[in-house]
């Protein structure tokens, strides 16, 4: 069993255990309350130090900083039916400032359900400084903005609400909140909200960074990336546990980082294995890196960004392979040898996560993520890892390291 398991490599054991560790309450949910991005990198640090992975300077981190606003203490919203739950019946948006105060409830009609009928509702309407208009609506474009005139804008959704801090970089005087519709049947004239913000202009931060030194190639590098960091707390009570985005990708990192540290499986090429913090509010560690090099990127021969790996059940999904039409290719005749997912889907070019910044800098670079139903929690506080499926982890795995091996 050991001569099998060091031949294959993959340890969904061991991946999970990594899992389990990310997204424990003590790392609370790995965002910047309560330094939960710092006490996730120092455990992804400790196991590169288990697996005597390299370093580039005197330690695997590379520190920066970038400006995000946080809700560390208690938040509260009130209506007539008693207190919604945070995270669970609601999320207000990482723009908010502090409030604590009362505020009427203006319902608008259910046809302003996009971000043009809500804009031109809002311009011909006289609303007081002290409502709070609210909408079944989506109002991506719009949400988090500043609206003068009136106190906030709160959006129903028959879903579950879903939080995300990409807009946490500023704060305005507009309370923006998304919560259940169904906690607004009887409609509420009033709502008692009250939550404070800490700002951070210059929150430090951290990437991790280490590698396995090629055997025949050292100055040449197939680089593995994943982001560690995750929403962490809104509030004292809410924590986001990320177990699909991106402790899974995470988990996934630190498993190749322990199979290519074995002396059996040392490659020809250097592997170099990157975490970043700071992607959920806007790709800050990967942009950073991208910028401040501590190698030269023009020595990298391909880069692969694993985020939400946690599925897989419909195959995996490539970004960019449209572009690197050889690589698709080649991936997809491995997969034809060893059947080891049900599919390669084809994707163009998309900003949508770590690997952008390293492509708009000239690198060979791709995204994967799995597909399936399997898991549909997404930045919600039920990404959790209970019962994580990890359907399509044994194939991905192979399939990377098999990747690697042909090139």
């Amino acid at each position: 069993m050991l001569l099998i398991h060091l031949a294959e490599g993959q340890d969904v054991d061991y991946a999970r255990t990594c899992l389990n560790k990310l997204t424990s309450k003590a790392f609370h949910g790995r965002g910047y309350v309560k330094k939960g991005d710092k006490k996730a990198a120092a455990f992804i640090a400790e196991e590169f130090r288990k697996d005597n992975l390299s370093s580039f300077g005197e330690d695997y981190f590379q520190y920066y900083s970038f400006p995000i606003n946080t809700f560390p203490g208690k938040i509260t919203l009130e209506i007539d039916d008693g207190k919604l739950i945070p995270g669970e019946d609601f999320v207000i948006s990482c723009s908010n400032k502090s409030t604590d105060g009362e505020f009427n409830l203006v319902y608008l009609p259910d046809d302003i359900d996009n971000d043009s009928l809500f804009a031109d509702y809002y311009s011909v309407n006289n609303f007081r400084p002290n409502d709070i208009l609210v909408a079944k609506a989506n109002l991506r474009g719009l949400y988090g903005k500043a609206f003068e005139g009136i106190a906030g804008v709160m959006l129903l959704s028959d879903k579950s609400p879903w939080w995300h801090v990409s807009n946490g970089a500023f704060i305005n005087n507009t309370i923006w909140i998304k919560a259940k519709s169904s906690k607004f049947i009887d409609k509420p004239a009033k709502a008692r909200i009250k939550f404070k913000n800490e700002f951070f202009a210059d929150y430090q931060t951290q990437n991790i960074v280490g590698f396995v030194k090629g055997k025949k190639y050292p100055d040449k590098y197939f680089v593995f990336t994943a982001h560690y960091d995750h929403l962490g707390m809104m509030g004292n009570k809410a924590y986001f546990p990320g177990a699909n985005d991106n402790g899974s990708g995470t988990s996934m990192i630190l498993d190749l980082a322990r199979h290519y540290s074995l002396a059996e499986n040392r490659p020809d090429y250097s592997i170099v294995f990157i975490t970043f913090s700071g992607e959920e509010s806007g790709l800050h560690g990967s942009r950073y890196f991208a910028e401040n090099p501590i190698f030269d990127l023009k020595n990298i021969e391909l880069l692969i960004n694993l985020d939400m790996v946690g599925s897989g059940s419909e195959g995996i999904t490539v970004v960019n392979s449209s572009i690197y039409k050889d690589l698709l290719e080649k991936m997809r005749g491995i997969n034809d040898d060893y059947s080891f997912l049900k599919q390669i889907k084809e994707r163009g070019e998309s900003c949508n996560s770590d690997h952008c910044p390293f492509y708009q800098k000239g690198v060979k670079a791709v995204f994967i993520y799995t597909m399936g139903d399997e898991l549909k929690e997404y930045h919600t506080i039920n990404d959790k890892a209970d019962d994580f499926p990890f359907t399509a982890y044994d194939g991905l795995f192979k399939l990377l390291t098999r990747l690697v091996k042909n090139n």
